[in-house]
């Protein structure tokens, strides 16, 4: 593993580690707000849900990706100053941008309501978020300076912080609001402007903090410097930012299909707005824990596009290879035991995670499914990016979410009802994986070693799948899966051994070699 790479797997790695943890922060907020608010309120919060997925998107992979991939190419040539330049004026064009986006959502949520005939307290989510895209705008400036500079720490701090703050106030509001399900659900959603500006502020001071190292690095350039106007790099900006920001939010695009569609067409089959609003509810508590494993996918992006493109500006065809393989593994690694462990356990974990939802159980077992899509896709996503084939996933996204509505508007309208949402994403995110490796095994030549990236590692999964369901099965010979805690002793148990299991096949299949292991203990050691 040559030092370039190993550097990628480093940032993937703290990345990931920040990401797990801002997902489970985020799944404790959702988990506590749904039994607070029930599930007509989480129908409330959750039509708005994807706007605020789509920011985050914006914040975590759009915005950084594009000023890391552009700052990355700088420094590779040793511009140290054009690169902080894009940097300043990228900063101050966002915030442009962010104003405007939020005078459009408050002007225009009851226009969105009318459109998709949602429920009129909806309101109050969608103003509870219109403050979020000054504070995204800002945040994303700020990740992709340092992830340019390979640099994912801030990144990680900020991400923690950001969803830490929008637990601790979206739940204190949601309860303050209460019982009013409307304004609760508007709290809660308000609590994501308040982790933007502890976001925001973060990565200020970690600026401040690295300011001087940053002006050092400027001085110590040798060639001469040349001056990129402002209208210059907001061009640039926008000709890769526009389709990256589309390309990354292909899980807010696939969730916006459901909260334009799913509620349209169960009220036209003869359900009531409420009833409606209920079963979106639990469509979108299972989301949760769905989004949790996708958070490895989003720190798979952000890594791999500095570190492709700094591969192609030094025309290093092997290192390229070497990124793109590392990504692919990485992500079914992660994807395919969270699939089938969420798939087997799908009813007890919605029983002690969310026991109103009747019909999450159900539901969550078609709904993992679609995660090693969404990994593997959106690894190659970072790809196409950082080979500067930005408009590939755009195509991609607009075909699957082609097939996403109209799948919705055939499989939700039959009695497969709710659960034709979750099947209409498998085909969706399918359709996406499946362009986008087209795409880069025909630019790249990139030869997918099948038996190291996707065999292995599901031996190792169904392995870990059988484990999980009859240690669940023999628990429930002693205990009592009727009791909430017994479930959930039951189930963190049966998590606990598939897990271990898992981790023995992987090495037992040679899915991780031991080689991968000393390069991990080396990074470790010379940190």
């Amino acid at each position: 593993m040559s030092k370039a790479t190993g550097k990628f797997v480093k940032g993937a790695l703290i990345l990931s580690v920040a990401a797990l943890f801002a997902k489970v922060l985020s799944a404790f907020f959702r988990i506590p707000l749904g039994s607070l608010i029930g599930n007509v309120g989480m129908g409330y919060y959750g039509y708005g849900y994807p706007i605020y997925t789509f920011l985050s998107s914006i914040a975590i992979v759009a915005i950084p990706s594009t000023i890391s991939k552009l700052v990355a190419e700088k420094r590779v040539l040793g511009q140290y100053k054009e690169a902080h330049l894009i940097f300043k004026h990228t900063m101050r064009f966002m915030i442009i941008v962010g104003l405007i986006m939020s005078g459009f959502f408050i002007i225009g949520s009851p226009l969105l309501i009318k459109a998709f005939r949602w429920e009129e307290q909806t309101i109050y989510s969608l103003w509870g978020l219109s403050l979020s895209p000054i504070f995204v705008c800002i945040m994303g400036v700020y990740r992709g300076y340092f992830q340019g500079m390979q640099n994912m720490v801030p990144t990680a701090i900020s991400q923690v912080l950001e969803n830490f703050g929008r637990v601790v106030v979206g739940l204190g509001l949601a309860y303050f609001f209460m019982p009013n399900v409307g304004y609760a659900a508007g709290g809660a959603s308000f609590g994501s402007v308040v982790g933007g500006v502890c976001g925001a502020l973060v990565l200020a001071l970690l600026y401040l903090k690295h300011k001087k190292e940053i002006h050092e690095e400027m001085d110590s350039q040798k060639q001469a410097t040349i001056a990129t106007p402002f209208k210059s790099v907001v061009k640039v900006v926008l000709v890769l930012a526009i389709p990256i920001s589309i390309g990354a939010a292909v899980n807010s695009v696939m969730n916006f299909m459901d909260s334009a569609i799913v509620t349209a067409v169960l009220v036209k089959g003869g359900m009531s707005d409420l009833d409606a609003a209920n079963l979106f509810g639990q469509l979108t508590n299972t989301s949760t824990l769905v989004n949790l494993p996708l958070a490895f996918g989003m720190a798979l992006v952000t890594s791999v596009v500095p570190a492709i493109a700094e591969a192609v500006a030094r025309k290093d065809h092997k290192e390229m290879q070497d990124k793109m393989e590392l990504g692919s593994r990485f992500g079914l690694l992660l994807s395919l035991p969270a699939a089938i462990g969420l798939a087997v356990l799908a009813v007890p974990i919605m029983g002690f995670l969310f026991p109103e939802s009747l019909q999450g159980g159900p539901i969550l077992q078609v709904a993992a499914f679609s995660i090693p899509f969404i990994m593997l896709g959106q690894a190659m996503t970072g790809v196409l990016q950082g080979l500067g084939k930005v408009w590939i996933p755009v195509q991609a996204i607009g075909l699957a979410a082609v097939v996403k509505a109209v799948l919705n508007i055939i499989l939700v309208g039959t009695p497969l009802g709710i659960l034709g949402a979750p099947l209409s994403s498998i085909a969706g995110y399918g359709v996406f994986t499946l362009y986008n490796f087209i795409a880069v095994k025909k630019i790249t030549g990139f030869k997918l070693n099948v038996a190291l990236v996707i065999i292995k590692p599901l031996i190792s999964a169904l392995t870990m799948g059988v484990a999980a369901y009859f240690t669940y099965g023999l628990l429930g010979k002693v205990l009592d899966a009727s009791s909430t805690i017994q479930n959930a002793v039951m189930t963190l148990g049966a998590v606990a051994v598939g897990g271990v299991v898992y981790m023995i096949m992987i090495l037992v299949t040679g899915g991780i070699s031991k080689q991968d292991l000393d390069e991990l203990k080396k990074k470790k050691e010379n940190k």
